[in-house]
Parts: structure tokens; sequence; C-alpha cells
């Protein structure tokens, strides 16, 4: 154990010490700007011997550009000595023996030492910081999207170039501005307010949820936006990140899907109501005409009557097919429970299969979360489609289901003719029939198929099978509930 007398030491050595093992820069400088005092840290910041230093002038230590002009702000700061932070607001940089900058932090602190006035400086080395703030800049800067950092005051302190080119100013035109610049006349008023609301309650969040945004250009054009805002602590204060989303694209796609959609509409009221009632009529005075005519009818006659009535329920059909596949595009936002087994059974079962065909189940799922409806009515469409346009010997149909990542993945194969591979892009089109030579359908199965399987986020495709007759069609059906088509 050491002797109490191993540590004594004299006052100035401990005080020397102590300011030694302070993990900053300490410089003390005369009136006059000679150093007086130097510690450990001071010396690796810059590079000197203590030795060099002492009652060397602290001009020695600033860069050629900063040293002109320090004297008359030292002389300024001796005339109102305080303690505070020097060049508030400014980048400062100390200079090596080797003549190398590096970015520091000074903290000014007057003392009066054996009648002597001093100025205490406190060093400190940011390159570190400023290099963690470069690389931020250089992300916010690589950002697509515009991102602007303002005050509790709106003014702008940071802009990306993004958000530049999304309102169509240049720099040096927005920074220290007001960030309502960037808002239409009509929101400049209130925004004060909602401002001033947000930095008493900061929090990480969108602006303006249910409403429609807008910024404004710098040659007055409106551009719908989307913003999200951040509390951001910085050393000047806490401050709010705003970034910025262009939607002009997605708001010309909503409205766009929207006529779309009222066009459907329209097409279905027609369709519904100007086709049916017509062709009714028409039905109607065919069976009149029959009866007119009565027995004595030529076969010839007879036979083109038949044809007509054939027509016509081909045509209703068509009719209500097409009435399908326009409500086809809606989604079904009721997912439930879905036993996959069951399912399929039930599908094979509601379809007179031949004696001589054999079905094949593969079923490695046992339940999903979807809209059952529309999934049943996909599944027994192309069911439908494999009994009927299979004409080969030994018929064979395969029903499988397994899981694929957040889909599951529903297969009908079969072993019939195939598709011919210059058909195979078009059998999802509307009137499209996979046998045009003896085929009674309307040629929207698959259409009816392709919509419901993507109105409900999934994806259908038909594959070739390679290495035996016939073909696969892969349905992939979301199997959990997705935000998109349950909310």
């Amino acid at each position: 154990m050491l002797n109490q007398e191993d540590h004594q030491v004299s006052g100035n050595d401990f005080t020397r010490e102590l300011l030694d093992a302070v993990p900053a820069g300490i410089i003390v400088a005369r009136q006059d700007g000679s150093i007086s005092y130097i510690n450990a840290e001071a010396e690796r910041l810059f590079g000197y011997a203590r030795h060099e230093l002492l009652n060397q002038n602290i001009e020695t230590l600033l860069p050629d550009r900063f040293s002109g002009n320090h004297a008359s702000l030292r002389q300024s700061y001796l005339q109102q000595p305080s303690t505070r932070y020097m060049g508030a607001g400014r980048d400062l940089y100390g200079k090596r023996k080797d003549n190398s900058e590096f970015p520091l932090e000074i903290g000014l602190r007057p003392l009066v030492a054996d009648g002597e006035h001093l100025v205490v400086a406190t060093i400190v080395n940011i390159t570190r910081r400023k290099q963690l703030e470069e690389r931020l800049s250089a992300v916010i800067d690589a950002s697509p999207y515009g991102q602007l950092l303002v005050d509790d005051k709106g003014v702008i302190q940071l802009i990306n170039p993004s958000l530049l080119a999304l309102f169509g100013y240049d720099k040096d035109e927005l920074l220290g501005r007001s960030m309502d610049v960037l808002l239409p006349e009509r929101y400049r008023d209130g925004h004060q307010k909602l401002r001033e609301g947000y930095v008493q309650t900061p929090s990480l969040r969108p602006m303006g949820l249910g409403r429609d945004l807008t910024g404004r250009h710098k040659n007055g054009t409106e551009i719908p936006i989307e913003i999200g805002l951040s509390p951001v602590e910085t050393d000047a204060g806490r401050m709010t990140l705003a970034v910025v989303t262009d939607i002009s694209q997605r708001k010309r796609l909503e409205l766009n899907l929207k006529q779309a959609n009222a066009h459907l509409e329209e097409f279905t009221y027609v369709a519904s109501h100007d086709l049916k009632s017509p062709l009714r009529g028409i039905a109607d005075l065919v069976e009149w005409i029959a009866e007119d005519l009565g027995e004595n009818v030529p076969e010839s006659v007879t036979n083109n009557i038949g044809r007509i009535k054939i027509r016509i329920g081909r045509m209703e059909r068509l009719i209500e097919d097409l009435l399908l596949y326009a409500r086809a595009g809606r989604r079904h936002k009721e997912s439930t429970a879905v036993n996959v087994p069951d399912l399929i059974s039930n599908i094979i079962e509601m379809h007179p299969v031949p004696a001589h065909f054999s079905i094949k189940q593969d079923i490695r799922i046992a339940e999903i979360f979807a809209a059952k409806t529309p999934l049943e009515t996909v599944l027994r469409n192309l069911f439908s489609n494999a009994l009927k346009h299979h004409h080969g010997t030994q018929p064979e149909i395969t029903l499988s289901a397994e899981p694929s990542g957040s889909y599951c993945l529903f297969k009908v194969i079969d072993n019939g003719p195939g598709i011919p591979e210059i058909a195979q892009e078009r059998v999802f089109r509307l009137f499209q029939t996979l046998n045009t030579q003896h085929s009674s359908g309307s040629g929207i199965g698959l259409a009816l198929a392709k919509r419901l399987t993507e109105s409900h986020g999934g994806q259908i495709e038909l594959i070739s099978n390679s290495d035996q007759p016939g073909c696969s069609f892969h349905v992939w059906w979301p199997r959990f509930p997705r935000k998109d088509i349950d909310d």
C-alpha cells in the first residue's frame, strides 16, 4: 500500500496536472494576445511543444484568412468580456504547426489572476462532428424526396436539391427565408398557427391528414404534395425536418382511374338496360313469328328460327359475362379464413366430370385469409376451361396449392392439347377463345379471371408445359390480409 506522502504535490503541480487531464484544449492569453499558458491537449491539437507557444501571439494558431481581423475582435471582446462561445454561427478553424487546418469550437471566459486580465479559451476539435454532418448532408442531398429543415419560426435553415428542383428555386433564394414562400397564398395566414401548434407538441407524423395539400412553384403553379414532419435536435435548438413528396403523377393516375371506373359504370348501365331490353324484344318477336307460322312450316325456316334463338341466347350470355367482367374490378374487402382443401373439393364437385377424366389434388396448405368468392370464381373458371377444352386420350387435370412467400400459389394443370405459343399472349384478353372452331364461349372467362386476380392483389400466368402435353395456369393469391384491399 502506498504511503500518503507519495501523493502529496504542490498546489501549482496539482493544478497543472488537473488542466493537462482535461480532454479539451485550454489556452490562456493576455490582453495583448500573447499566450501565457497551454495545456497538454492544446499541444496535441496544434502539434506544438508547450515552450514553442508560450509568449507567442494567439494569431499563430489561426489560418491566415482569419488572423488579420482577429486583433480587432479580441479588443472588442476585452471591452465587454463575458463567458460565451466564439464566432457563434460561423465555421471556425485552427492552424497546426504543419499548416494543416481543423474545425473547432471555442469557448471564452474572462479571468483575473494576480491583478492581470486574461482570457481563457477552451478548444474542442469538431472534425468528427463535421464529418458526420457532411455525411448527413450528403444523404439528404442524395434523397429523391424534397427535404428542408426549418426553425421554430419557419425560417429555412437547410434545403436539398430535390426540393429546389420541385419548387424551381435556387438555394440562395430560399435559405434564410420563411418557408411560407413555398405555400399558396391562401394557406399562409393559417399556417403560422399550425406551425406554432406543432412546435408546442412536436412528433413524427404526416402533415394535413385527410386534406389535399399543395405547394407553390416559383412560377405560381400549385403542386399536389405529401409532407412528413419530424422534430430534430440541433446545436442551434430544436428544428423541424419536412420531407416533401410530389404526388402529381399519383393524382393523375387516381383521376384516370376514377374516369375509367365511371366509364365502366356507364357501360354496365348501357349493357344491362339498352342492350338486354331490345334483345329480349327480338326474342319475343321470334316466338310470335313461330306461332304465326303454325305447324306447316318448311324445315329450312324452322332451322333458321332455331339458329336465331341460339344466337339470342349467346348474346344474352355475352351481356351477362360483360356485366360480370365489369363488376370484377371491384375488390371484395371482406377476408375470411378459407379452408383450401374444402375449396378445391367443392370446385371439383360442382362440375360434371366425365367418367374417363382423372382429377388429382396436391394440396400443401391448409388455410389462407382471402376473399373467398372471387378466388373461387377464378379457380372454377380455370378448372371449367380445362374440362371443356380437353380433347386428348387419358385426360388428366391436377389442382394444387402451396405457400409461396406471402402468397398461395394455385395451379391448374392439364395434359390436353395445350395452347399454341402464338396465342398465349392473348388468352387473357376479352373475346379471345381457346378453341376458335367449336367454342360456344364468349371469350371472357380468362379475362375475367385475370381481372379478378389482379384487383385482389394477385397475379395469374399461363405456363407452357415443356416436358409434357397441355398447359398450366398459375395463380398467386395473397394469403394474408392486405391493408390496400381489406381496409
